[in-house]
């Protein structure tokens, strides 16, 4: 008797190594006479594949309902739909039986429920696969190891090739915009994928990676689409999920200079927000009069830093001191010596005591404007660094 329940899951299990997620669609459609979804955690449609060949991204994805939360299945009556969940791997996959009446709900479990195996192997080797690769990347990336680019290239299966350029592009959600960077990934993918790209995505903790490979006929290093500006992906995005993001993008390089376009993006997500700006697209290539000073070596910006501000940050480092953080107010402030004041509660004696201080140790006239100015651009460029992680 054990036999015979279990036969149907071997039969699974082999039929969807063979045929794929078809196989085990259309046996359980043959069971239930009803039609079948399948679908990852994202409710990114893997059967059937009609939606693939849509114009539209949405008709790729479908709105798993929170009500399955913590839960084996979940039954809509409006409509019939039976959600049958397959755990893999800390994730999920859905198998979504439509129109089931509630008479046959006790069926259609016992089916969905033979197809649990065959659907977790489905989705759970190649999950495996792709998050080591990502992992790898991540590390290439954000952490700076030490691996070989074209070692993580062999392991993408052609996704990433040493003879084609690639440029980066970070996305981050705004503050109070609660969002699973997953699901935008899956989103964002798909969206570069309708428009011939094929995108290799990296999600580290809530900022999204997107290195995209650019055009075979693009010339132009600093433009790396030549059909849709970025903007429009950002903004379908953020429509999809009701948020708001910042993005940043670099230029494109091959792939062994990848962290080049991947040090660029990060300076133009990170250094408008320093500036104030929300929800931004800024291209490294248009930062103005950032762009020179953040193409040069790292070495050489952070030499930059030092001469136009190290005597203040080594006064600071020594007796606990507060000239940087009042040089940043001051100068953030337009130099309004009441409003910086009170921004920092100090009396407006105690400002004039800090100022005549950064002037002594800088060797400079705050009255100067050209002064300023090289104050404020060096200041918003050591922030930079800082919040990037570049900074000792």
């Amino acid at each position: 008797m054990s036999m015979m329940v279990l036969n149907p899951v071997y039969h699974l299990v082999d039929g969807v190594l063979d045929e794929g997620l078809s196989f085990v669609a259309k046996y359980v459609e043959g069971k239930l006479e009803c039609r079948i979804i399948i679908t990852d955690h994202d409710g990114h449609i893997h059967y059937p594949l009609e939606g693939q060949y849509s114009s539209k991204v949405d008709d790729v994805f479908i709105t798993i309902p929170p009500q399955i939360a913590g839960r084996e299945y979940y039954y809509q009556k409006d409509n019939g739909c039976l959600y049958y969940r397959v755990r893999y791997d800390g994730y999920s996959a859905y198998v979504i039986a439509q129109g089931i009446p509630v008479e046959k709900i006790s069926h259609a479990l016992k089916v969905l429920i033979e197809t649990r195996l065959a659907v977790k192997c489905y989705f759970a080797k190649p999950r495996k696969e792709n998050e080591q690769f990502e992992k790898e990347l991540a590390d290439y990336l954000f952490g700076n190891s030490n691996a070989s680019i074209r070692d993580i290239a062999k392991r993408s299966e052609n996704r990433l090739e040493m003879d084609r350029s690639y440029f980066v592009t970070l996305l981050e959600a705004e503050e109070g915009f609660g969002t699973d960077m997953q699901s935008v990934r899956s989103y964002l993918c798909e969206c570069l994928k309708r428009d011939k790209f094929d995108p290799v995505p990296v999600v580290w903790s809530n900022t999204l990676t997107m290195i995209v490979p650019t055009c075979a006929n693009q010339d132009r290093l600093d433009e790396p689409f030549n059909r849709r500006d970025m903007m429009s992906y950002k903004e379908v995005v953020e429509r999809r999920f009701n948020l708001s993001l910042s993005q940043g993008v670099g230029r494109a390089y091959p792939l062994n200079d990848l962290r080049k376009s991947f040090f660029e993006a990060r300076i133009a997500l990170t250094l408008p927000g320093l500036l104030g700006r929300k929800s931004y697209l800024q291209k490294f290539s248009k930062l103005g009069i950032y762009y020179p000073i953040f193409s040069q070596s790292l070495d050489d910006i952070k030499g930059f830093c030092e001469e136009m501000l190290g005597k203040v940050i080594a006064y600071d480092e020594k007796t606990d001191g507060e000239l940087m953080p009042t040089l940043r107010k001051l100068l953030d402030s337009n130099v309004n010596m009441k409003s910086t004041a009170d921004s920092l509660f100090i009396h407006v004696n105690t400002l004039y005591y800090r100022v005549n201080k950064i002037e002594e140790l800088l060797g400079i006239d705050f009255s100067s404007m050209n002064s300023r100015v090289n104050l404020f651009i060096a200041i918003k460029v050591w922030d930079t660094l800082k919040a990037c992680g570049l900074m000792d």
